[in-house]
């Protein structure tokens, strides 16, 4: 409930300045005022108005008050860019990557946290297409979910960048990591360091583009070096990414060690187990890592574990997981230069793909 009040609010003060009811120089009231006025509590003002100050659109002044920030001279300026991302706290770079050029400019960008939750981010579109905005900044649950909406905001003429996968069936520019490479380039640490049996968790034909295209690179990878690709290596999660994205953010958590303990058990029935099982991101990379020691599995010695993302370089490198980082600031900067490309009616690549880079651990 608080987020969403706070989006409401945060929405309602950028339209202000907008439309001109709030203008450069006016003071608001305090946040007590602003709070009985929104009939909130004080902790949704206090967030509500730290946002705002994030994005350079208020200034606060010892003992004076808040006022409207008067940087409005970019030919860019009054844009409104939302975001919609589907992580509860990973991936902040991304939107830094982005508010290093809005911020700067007095382009505002509310930021939507849809948990990964298809009802939540459809929530979202609807609240976005009922307002003013110039442009949106997505990164989908996943490349079907929505499609209508989407479709709305393409009707309208207001450019879309997705982020990590496209919308399938609408051909909406994408920046996306490397992620066929990046894969590739872990098989060939495992391979250097003398790993022959290499198991890949986890798949399902539903997976996201992304996920396809990094097992796509460990297939490669394996290939490359004459090694085998072997069925029983290939742990399956039974489509389990489409069914958590009609849950719950505690739901998510339990279907997922639900399924990694099913996965672990097919692993630990293998008379000829791999040596080394590359996971398809970092959060699957520590949940098997987790559920693995509970169940007497040693790592590194007994199995090694790769991730991809990198999101806390340091806590994969205490449980000795390789993974490669994803460049998140990069994809984010870039996402809103193509976008303000886009509205500028410049010449731009429909897809930009951004350089993994292997993290500091080394097994």
């Amino acid at each position: 409930m608080g987020e969403k009040l706070y989006v409401k609010i945060y929405n309602d003060i950028i339209s202000k300045v907008k439309d001109g009811t709030l203008k450069v120089g006016d003071k608001l009231p305090t946040e007590l005022e602003l709070a009985k006025q929104y009939g909130v509590s004080r902790i949704t003002i206090t967030r509500t108005m730290k946002e705002l100050n994030d994005i350079n659109l208020i200034y606060r002044v010892k003992k004076a008050g808040t006022f409207i920030n008067g940087k409005v001279n970019f030919k860019n300026s009054q844009l409104i860019i939302p975001i919609i991302m589907p992580f509860h706290e990973d991936f902040n770079d991304i939107v830094k990557g982005i508010q290093s050029i809005t911020t700067a400019n007095n382009m505002f960008t509310p930021v939507y946290n849809s948990k990964n939750n298809i009802k939540k981010e459809q929530e979202y579109l609807l609240e976005i297409l009922r307002g003013e905005f110039d442009g949106l900044i997505v990164y989908p649950c996943n490349s079907i979910a929505n499609i209508g909406l989407y479709a709305k905001i393409m009707e309208m003429n207001k450019p879309i960048v997705c982020i990590d996968r496209g919308i399938m069936g609408i051909d909406t520019p994408l920046v996306t990591s490397r992620n066929a490479k990046g894969m590739e380039q872990i098989v060939d640490i495992l391979v250097q360091n003398g790993h022959k049996k290499i198991g890949f968790f986890s798949v399902n034909e539903s997976m996201s583009v992304t996920e396809k295209e990094r097992f796509t690179g460990f297939c490669s990878g394996l290939i490359k070096h004459n090694l085998e690709v072997k069925q029983e290596y290939i742990f399956d999660n039974d489509k389990m990414n489409l069914m958590e994205m009609h849950k719950s953010p505690f739901k998510q958590h339990k279907l997922f060690h639900e399924y990694t303990n099913k996965c672990i058990d097919e692993y630990l029935a293998l008379d000829d187990k791999p040596t080394a099982i590359c996971c398809v991101n970092d959060v699957s990379a520590n949940g098997f890592y987790l559920d693995a020691i509970e169940r007497n599995v040693k790592i590194p010695e007994d199995l090694v574990l790769t991730g991809f993302d990198s999101i806390d370089v340091k806590t994969n490198a205490e449980r000795h997981i390789l993974s490669v980082s994803q460049n998140f600031k990069e994809i984010g900067l870039s996402a809103i230069k193509l976008l303000l490309d886009i509205l500028n009616g410049q010449k731009h690549e429909r897809i930009q793909h951004i350089d993994v880079v292997m993290n500091p651990y080394t097994l």
